[in-house]
Formats: structure tokens, C-alpha cells, sequence
């Protein structure tokens, strides 16, 4: 019998009661993921390794602070100190836990879980998320820190091989990062890996998660841990809704290689993680994924899928358009306004990339410019995925010159201070530095003084420049004489410039110090006219106040006709 045939008729017994229509999305057994906030159905043990052979001795604890720790998802995020990764698990539930710490001393934790799998569900997987930070000694591999992931088959009394892995320090480990704290410690961020259950209907499993340090007590790993609520089938993806266009199945995590079958395995449809199907399959169609782990940590293994339908609709409604903001004023990706009238009762996980391989680190906070990805999943396991684009802008930089010193009647327009390119900014003049007082005419200004610039990208980012202007007082050289005699040339004691101070205060003395003429500002210019009548040929005294501020011109003029 061939390699195909084998596997077709392996495929039929195995799907031989799934072809149905509809189906139930699998849930998880109670507080798997610790959604309920604390420990409640996990096993926790504590203990240490031995020196001498590097075998784990643990005893049952109950959660132990600091070796078994629960951690609350934050806005923002605590980041893990050596790896600079956010500590809660990006599939965006609310606690993730730590295993062990970064202290040392040959320490060893554990923490395990016990379930049944329901006896109609021989398609079963759970997916956990993990991140690993190891000091790296240049000991043997049995002698260095470790986090191992195992799952034991209680009713067989044995452990699932290829389900099992167990990660040593090592400078040369897949997917882990050098700390740019300390070049000892390597780091892995948070990777998902399905648990493949397939077959085992009506088992007893146990998960097991268990970290320990060096055997020689001076060097420490530990690893944070998170479990997805949903669990169904190790492909997911396989039931679409009525309104769906295109279908995409997911193969399980963690896997080096994926090659993708139709049924009688006559065809490779792919060699991606995922499978995508336009139009979508009608319901009862069958396809296969072969999954190669990566050296070590598990075993060749082929998967199998049933497609299944809905009549269900799912509804997701994203913005259409761009959302635009400023990085002072991360975006939500979770808040109801972003899912605002979609189906109820959805699940939402968020990815960097459509192929729905990368979580979204941080889906509460997120802070930079790109193409962000929603998938919803009814209850039924109808899924479907949309785009959200988000344009995070930076705080406008601008260089801004003080500009030249001028003298009155010139003005200063405060937008001359501004050099480079101004596209896509706008601009509000403030006579203050926190923009509460606007200048009324700030495109001429006529007094010397410090202004402000608020400028303000298409992001709604602002910020504000300050601008020193030096404006000298006009020069105010009042004529020496003027002749009143009604030939209409200098019949009147004009000042240029004095129009600039409306305020102005302007007095007359004779030589006896008669106050002759007194005008406050000088829209009207002295006639040489005492009460209405000429004054005669003489020389008279002047007193001219521009501005409180500003220092009196004293002079004189004198009358010739």
C-alpha cells in the first residue's frame, strides 16, 4: 500500500463522522488561560535540580510569589528586563504568569494542569504561548538552565513525545536574541505552539511547564507562560459564514515546515504556514497539513481538517479610513469604538501581518504607523479578518530662526522665523509659551518682545517654539518750523511716524511756560492757533511722549509766515 493510499484511508477514518455542516467551537477547560486571575485547577511545585546528575526533584507548593507569578495584562505593558518584550502574552488576555526567576541556586518550578477531553472531540488541540530568558554558562547541556514544556497521558501513563520539548541555554538556540543588557543572557519572545490532541478523545492529559537553573547554582532561567481560552481543532479556520469570500486555514504553531494537501494527497496546495481558499469549499471537504517540527522537539506528524459551514453571519466593522493620531496618543485596537456595531459575542486577537503568524504585542497601546490586523471568531468558529491603518505621527520638528532686528515702521511676520518645509503643518501665534493668549495680529508685529508658534502636524501632534523679535522704536524728528499761512504748504506741524503711537501725548509751551497745545495722540496736527487764533512769528517749545514706556523728545518750533 503506498504512503498516499495509507494516508487517504487514515484521513477517512478519522473524519468518517465530521462531515457536517456546522459545528461548536471548542472550549477550554476552566481557567486554562488563568483568566479567572489567580491559580484555581493548576498544580504548582517547587524544588530544585541536582547538581550531581541534573535530575528535578519538586514538591507540591501552591503558588510560591516570585516563582509562580501572576501577571495582571497593564496598560502600558511591563517589559521583561533583559529582553525589553512586553511580560503579558500578546493574544490579548488578561494574566500571563512568570516561572522561576532571575535569581539562582539550582531552583526549579513547575506548573501542571489536569484535564479530560470530551469524549465526542477527537479533534482537540490547545495552543500555549511562551517566552524564555536564559543566562548562558559555558557548562554542558545538562548542567544549563532550561524550561521544558511536556504533556503527560495520564490514562496511558506516558508522555506525548512529539508534544514534548525542552529548551537548554545555548548561544545557537532558533528564534532567541541577545540581551543588550547583558551579552550572557539570551532571550526567546513570545512564540505560540499547538498542542496537538488529536485521537485522544475520552483522555486524561496533563500539561506540564517547568523551569530550572544551572546544576551549578550560579546562573538562572525563567519563562513566562500563557494558554488560549479556545480550544478546538489543531487547524483552525475550517468553518466559514454565509457571507465569507475567501477562507484561510491556520496550521499549529511552532512547527519548522507545513506542506498542505487535498484529500487524496494527489496535490500540494501549499507550503505556508497558511492555506488560503477563494472561493471557500463547500462544507464536508477535507483537507491534510504535514507539520515538520524543528530538530528535537517533536515528531513529522499530519493533521486533517474537515471544512464545516455556517448560516451564521459575522458581522466585523473596522474604520474604513485612516486613523490618524499623534504618538502622544496611542491607539486602543481593543476599545469598542474600534469594533463599534459588529456581530456580539466575538473573540478578537490582533496580528502585525495577514497571514495571522505575529501577535500584536501590544493592542492596547500601540504606537507606530502601519497596516494592524482584527480576526473575529463567533461562537460557532466563523472567522473572518480586517485591516485597520493607523498613522501615528511624530511631534513636528521645524528650525526656527530668530528673525532680523528691524526698526518701526517695519513689522515682523512670525511665520519668516520658520525655515523648511511646512507641508501638511499648521500654525496658531500665541503671546504666551502654554498658547492660552492669541496674538491678534502676529504676522505684524510691532513691539519687541518674546511670541510663540504653535505648530500642529495632520497627526494632531503640536508643539511650541519660542521666538525672540527686536523691534527698534521709530525715529521721531519733529520739523524745526512750519509756516501756518493758509498757502497750503506746511500750513500744519506734521511728524511722520508719530502715527504708529496712538497714545502719544503732545504739549506746547511758549517761552514763558504757557501751555499752548496739548493733544492726546495727534490724528490732528497743531495749526500754530492759541484758542483759535494765529500765534505770532516765534520760536515755541515742545514735549512728546510716544508711549508711557518710552522716553519723552523734548524740542523746538518755530512759526515763520
Amino acid at each position: 500500500m503506498t504512503l498516499f493510499a495509507w494516508r487517504f484511508i487514515k484521513m477517512l477514518l478519522v473524519h468518517a463522522c465530521s462531515l457536517i455542516s456546522v459545528i461548536s467551537f471548542s472550549q477550554c477547560p476552566p481557567n486554562i488561560g488563568f483568566e479567572s486571575g489567580n491559580f484555581d485547577h493548576w498544580e504548582c511545585s517547587i524544588g530544585s535540580i541536582s547538581a550531581s546528575n541534573g535530575v528535578i526533584s519538586l514538591n507540591t507548593s501552591g503558588p510560591v510569589f516570585g516563582r509562580h507569578t501572576l501577571l495582571q495584562n497593564t496598560t502600558p505593558q511591563g517589559l521583561d528586563q533583559y529582553g525589553d518584550f512586553p511580560i503579558n502574552c500578546p493574544n490579548g488576555s488578561g494574566y500571563s504568569i512568570q516561572l522561576g526567576n532571575s535569581g539562582t541556586g539550582r531552583q526549579a518550578e513547575q506548573v501542571s494542569y489536569t484535564f479530560t477531553i470530551p469524549d465526542n472531540l477527537n479533534n482537540y488541540s490547545i495552543i500555549y504561548n511562551y517566552a524564555v530568558v536564559f543566562q548562558n554558562p559555558s557548562h554542558a547541556e545538562w548542567e544549563q538552565p532550561k524550561f521544558t514544556a511536556n504533556v503527560f497521558d495520564v490514562t496511558n501513563n506516558t508522555y506525548i513525545g512529539c508534544s514534548s520539548f525542552s529548551y537548554a541555554a545555548s548561544a545557537n538556540l532558533p528564534g532567541f536574541k541577545q540581551s543588550v543588557q547583558r551579552d550572557s543572557i539570551f532571550y526567546k519572545p513570545w512564540t505560540p505552539v499547538t498542542i496537538k490532541l488529536s485521537g485522544y478523545a475520552g483522555r486524561t492529559i496533563r500539561i506540564e511547564f517547568t523551569t530550572n537553573d544551572c546544576t551549578r547554582g550560579g546562573h538562572f532561567g525563567y519563562a513566562y507562560v500563557d494558554v488560549n481560552e479556545n480550544c478546538s481543532s489543531p487547524i483552525s479556520g475550517n468553518v466559514h459564514c454565509i457571507t465569507d469570500s475567501v477562507q484561510t486555514l491556520t496550521a499549529p504553531f511552532g512547527f519548522a515546515g507545513y506542506r498542505w494537501f487535498n484529500a487524496d494527497f494527489s496535490k500540494v496546495l501549499s507550503t505556508e504556514q497558511t492555506l488560503k481558499l477563494t472561493p471557500p469549499p463547500v462544507a464536508g471537504t477535507i483537507f491534510a497539513v504535514e507539520v515538520t517540527p524543528f530538530q528535537d522537539q517533536g515528531c513529522i506528524d499530519t493533521v486533517y481538517t474537515t471544512i464545516a459551514a455556517s448560516e451564521e453571519v459575522l458581522d466585523l466593522r473596522v474604520p474604513t479610513g485612516t486613523i490618524v493620531t499623534c504618538i502622544s496618543n496611542p491607539v486602543d485596537l481593543t476599545s469598542k469604538l474600534i469594533t463599534a456595531g459588529s456581530s456580539g459575542g466575538l473573540s478578537l486577537s490582533y496580528y502585525t501581518d495577514p497571514s495571522q503568524l505575529n501577535y500584536l504585542a501590544t493592542p492596547k497601546l500601540v504606537s507606530a504607523s502601519g497596516v494592524y490586523y482584527i480576526k473575529a471568531v463567533n461562537s460557532v468558529g466563523c472567522t473572518i479578518m480586517k485591516p485597520v491603518t493607523l498613522v501615528i505621527s511624530d511631534y513636528p520638528v521645524l528650525t526656527i530662526v530668530d528673525p532680523p532686528m528691524i526698526t518701526r515702521p517695519y513689522t515682523i511676520d512670525l511665520l519668516s522665523a520658520i525655515t523648511g518645509s511646512t507641508n501638511g503643518l499648521t500654525f496658531s501665534y500665541w503671546a504666551d509659551s502654554l498658547a492660552t493668549i492669541p496674538l491678534r495680529n502676529p504676522h505684524a508685529i510691532e513691539k519687541t518682545g518674546r511670541y510663540f508658534i504653535k505648530v500642529t502636524n495632520e497627526g494632531d501632534c503640536s508643539i511650541v517654539y519660542g521666538v525672540n523679535a527686536t523691534i527698534n522704536e521709530a525715529i521721531i524728528s519733529p520739523p524745526n518750523a512750519f509756516s501756518p499761512n493758509g498757502d497750503g504748504v506746511h500750513d500744519q506741524w506734521e511728524i511722520a511716524l508719530l502715527d504708529l503711537y496712538p497714545e502719544c501725548v503732545i504739549e506746547i509751551y511758549n517761552r514763558l511756560g504757557q501751555l499752548l497745545f496739548r493733544s492726546l495722540g495727534y490724528l490732528k496736527p497743531w495749526d500754530g492757533k492759541y484758542n483759535g487764533i494765529d500765534l505770532p512769528v516765534a520760536t515755541y517749545y515742545y514735549v512728546i511722549r510716544p508711549r508711557k514706556d518710552l522716553k519723552a523728545i523734548g524740542g523746538s518750533v518755530t512759526i515763520v509766515r
